[in-house]
């Protein structure tokens, strides 16, 4: 698990399948989360404009 900015990178030593990123997706409802082969990650919310 790393910090890219303010997303989350999920690293694998093999590939996600889909059941492992509708896991997260079920944690984290109001998230924007990818899957790209060994990669899920997991998008900060966009920030209001002031």
């Amino acid at each position: 698990m790393t910090h890219l900015d303010d997303a989350l990178v999920l690293n694998a030593g093999s590939d996600y399948d889909p059941d492992d990123l509708n896991l997260v997706r079920r944690q984290l409802p109001h998230r924007h989360i990818t899957l790209d082969g060994d990669t899920i990650t997991i998008w900060p919310r966009p920030r209001e404009h002031q």
